[in-house]
């Protein structure tokens, strides 16, 4: 039988994941890794997708009890687009619908909207995820690059992947649900040019703080997060790569060292008003970027009475590492991303010294 039903978040069987403006339908999925998951006993699938932008284009990416099954772009104009097809009818699987392209602040018209479901078959009770962890970040957090070729010079959506980033992998592995605020060149004060527009800190109390102007508002990118609605276990925060990058350029660590460790303090603070009983993770941006002003930062909030806040490092990664624009690949990706799964399995399981 042949049912076709709206995507909202009162659908009984759906599960919207990332946020976003969920009284406004169809729903606007502009953060990379937002999308729908549910359980289909069935034979096909579609989903009715909407690109109101001609460019850039988005992409799709379909996976089916978390293996990746198919990867497509939304086409401007408004249409169904099949999933899974031709599947065992009397058999059941997860089904996972997620955007895998960040959100482009140059192009804040541009999205992808989810406007309905087509089945063939019906949809079966989804389990709850064991965690919910959300993460904060910049290129390295939007999978740019991974899925390129090394050395490759191109800055192009089809290179982009949620689904093969670190912060991906490590969910899957904790049967997490997973939630990505995260824009290439951006960082806690200011971007890779040192620009203080291109932060993550400012708008971190909206659905989608990095867009602006009218057709942002119109979908409620610019509307305060409901919190409450969404509580995560861990918050894990990857970034500083980009505000030492726009250091570089000026040459004025000292001199911009209390803005960068401020700003790491206001973000900790806003995060922690936010969640106030989620573990936070800082992940240290690699030795070539200063981690040691994470630590620092992470040391003074820890100061100030802020409890359930660690830091952790990941492996540098090198040029054999690389995917696009010096991008580390899928493969150092996967690696990342179980080491973080265990770090996180301690710390949300109460084991070792966490502070």
């Amino acid at each position: 039988m042949t049912t076709v039903f709206p995507v909202t978040p009162a659908t009984p069987g759906l599960r919207i994941l990332g946020r976003m403006d969920r009284t406004r339908i169809p729903l606007a999925l502009d953060w990379t890794g937002t999308g729908v998951e549910f359980r289909l006993r069935g034979s096909d699938c579609w989903a009715e997708l909407e690109a109101p932008a001609v460019s850039p284009v988005f992409w799709m990416i379909v996976l089916a009890d978390g293996c990746p099954i198919t990867r497509f772009p939304v086409e401007p104009g408004r249409r169904f687009y099949p999933l899974l097809l031709g599947l065992e009818a009397d058999k059941s699987r997860r089904v996972t619908l997620i955007k895998e392209t960040q959100c482009m602040p140059a192009a804040p018209e541009a999205t992808v909207l989810l406007h309905a479901l087509r089945l063939e078959g019906e949809l079966l009770p989804l389990p709850e995820p064991d965690y919910r962890i959300e993460f904060i970040g910049d290129s390295l957090t939007s999978g740019e690059g991974v899925l390129a070729a090394k050395d490759n010079e191109e800055w192009v959506t089809p290179w982009f992947s949620a689904r093969a980033g670190y912060a991906w992998t490590a969910c899957e592995l904790l049967h997490a649900e997973c939630r990505l605020l995260s824009q290439s060149g951006y960082g806690v004060v200011w971007n890779w040019e040192h620009d203080p527009a291109g932060n993550m800190t400012d708008g971190y109390e909206l659905n989608v703080g990095v867009l602006h102007g009218p057709a942002a508002e119109s979908r409620g990118c610019r509307k305060p997060c409901d919190f409450a609605s969404w509580q995560p276990d861990a918050v894990c925060i990857r970034l500083l790569t980009n505000d030492c990058g726009g250091v570089f350029q000026t040459g004025g660590l000292e001199e911009d060292r209390p803005r960068i460790l401020e700003g790491c303090l206001t973000l900790l603070r806003k995060v922690r008003a936010a969640n106030p009983r989620a573990k936070i993770v800082w992940i240290l941006p690699d030795t070539g970027h200063h981690p040691e002003l994470a630590e620092e930062a992470a040391a003074r909030a820890r100061a100030e009475g802020m409890t359930g806040l660690t830091t952790f490092a990941f492996p540098d990664y090198g040029p054999e590492d690389y995917g696009a624009r010096q991008h580390p690949n899928a493969e150092w990706n996967r690696k990342a991303g179980r080491l973080l799964a265990e770090e996180l399995k301690t710390i949300l399981t109460g084991g070792g010294n966490h502070a």
